[in-house]
């Protein structure tokens, strides 16, 4: 299967809609049970944590390692070699040639993937559950005996280096977002994308990828999650059968802290597009802070929604926007949320803004209306059981949960704090980080004439 990079993903996020709709917040607490799954929990004495959710619906099994090192673990030099280790291999181990993954999966009726994020790799095989073990020889092997052949590494700097010019360097948002994200971002990671530039993709050596690979993959790095039709006790002793041996080591990151913005940033992007596009990117805190939970609902009530006082007012009602959405990213940094606001012209984006801030401000003094509460917490809170009821899906959440906070269970606290959540804690969060001076605006205009 083609690899890509995760951010694509989440930029699909952009269409997904939470129902909303306007004075003052105490609403009845919305009754919602957290469905009780159970899985299987093991830690090799190397330091690699497993996870195992049976599912004998079908004879399948779902396998993923998850490594703790993504695009905010990357110095600027290097930037995006994250990716490029992820592309890297599959180029082959000492055991296995060239794309022999991907040849050995098909046999045997499953397929490989992979994929990176700014705090994550995760490699995955989904495989008949007989063929369980077909997908732990082959992560170990690659855990330890990466094989880097210089010819074929250059050949896939250049692939990599055309995947950049096409998914960001020819779309006018991405690109556009990229510019936005290295301006609010002066010295944390998070100053470049997960794809990296251009210049360090060009510039990656084959020391530069061997010691990155070296650095970071191992089993003390590393969550293991197994889904499907799997017997626990068969899991643990494969995995102690093909990782056991394995020595863990000492996990350097380069542990740098985004100085605190005092004022608002702004920066004006020429693009070859037909309409204007207004960015904001507001700084928000790591994935597992209590603010999160109001921050996601306020997205939903104010942007992220086609009912949202946004769309409604600024779209519907003033006829000054096009279209708006937002999207916001829980890492385990402090990382950001992005409202983009598409004017009707070059000359209205100044309006726009300041009525984007007007209504900012009208939701911070007066408030989340009754409905507009319940409606998004019924939205989101539906939205999380449905998605614990896929056990593949589960597994995932368990093992990147574990990777990023290390705490598995993340989700029912997570679940707990939304049913808590109350209209003043929404309004807490507008006042807090939805401020000019924690923002960094863009307004992308139409090239030459």
């Amino acid at each position: 299967m083609k690899r890509s990079i995760l951010i694509l993903f989440i930029l699909g996020a952009l269409v997904m809609a939470t129902g909303c709709s306007m004075t003052q917040t105490k609403v009845k607490p919305v009754a919602a049970e957290v469905p009780e799954i159970e899985y299987e929990t093991y830690q090799l004495d190397n330091g690699l944590k497993i996870y195992v959710v049976e599912d004998h619906a079908v004879p399948l099994v779902k396998f993923e390692i998850w490594y703790d090192v993504g695009a905010i673990d990357e110095p600027e030099r290097i930037s995006g070699i994250s990716h490029m280790l992820e592309h890297t291999m599959f180029l082959g181990t000492e055991s296995l040639g060239k794309d022999k993954v991907h040849h050995l999966t098909k046999q045997v009726g499953g397929w490989a993937n992979a994929g990176t994020y700014y705090d994550f790799t995760m490699y995955e095989e989904e495989l008949p559950s007989a063929k369980l073990e077909l997908a732990m020889a082959i992560e170990a092997d690659r855990m330890r005996n990466l094989k880097i052949d210089p010819e074929e590494f250059a050949r896939e700097q250049q692939v990599v280096a055309q995947e950049r010019r096409m998914r960001t360097e020819n779309n006018f948002f991405v690109s556009s977002m990229e510019k936005i994200q290295s301006t609010a971002f002066t010295k944390h990671p998070l100053h470049h994308t997960i794809i990296g530039w251009m210049e360090s993709i060009q510039g990656y050596t084959v020391k530069d990828m061997r010691d990155y690979y070296t650095q970071y993959y191992s089993p003390n790095n590393a969550v293991m999650a197994v889904s499907g039709d799997v017997d626990p006790e068969e899991v643990f002793a494969l995995a102690k059968k093909y990782f056991g041996d394995y020595k863990p080591q000492e996990i350097t990151r380069l542990g740098i802290v985004e100085p605190e913005q005092t004022e608002e940033r702004f920066v004006k992007i020429e693009k070859v597009t037909q309409v204007p596009l207004i960015g904001m990117m507001y700084k928000i805190p790591k994935g597992d802070d209590p603010d999160i939970v109001a921050l996601n609902a306020l997205n939903s009530i104010l942007v992220n929604n086609a009912t949202s006082r946004i769309n409604s007012i600024l779209k519907n009602e003033k006829h000054l926007i096009m279209q708006a959405g937002s999207f916001s990213f829980d890492l385990r940094d402090p990382s950001y949320l992005f409202v983009y606001l598409i004017p009707m012209s070059v000359k209205s984006m100044d309006t726009v803004k300041e009525a984007f801030d007007a209504e900012v401000q009208r939701l911070i003094t007066e408030g989340v209306s009754a409905e507009e509460l319940a409606a998004v917490k019924k939205a989101a809170l539906k939205s999380k059981v449905f998605g614990l009821k896929n056990k593949g899906g589960f597994a995932s959440q368990l093992a990147i949960n574990t990777v990023r906070f290390d705490d598995p269970e993340l989700y029912k606290k997570s679940y707990q704090q939304l049913e808590a959540l109350t209209g003043d804690d929404i309004t807490a969060a507008a006042r807090k980080y939805l401020i000019p001076q924690n923002r960094t605006v863009g307004y992308v205009v139409p090239k030459g004439k």
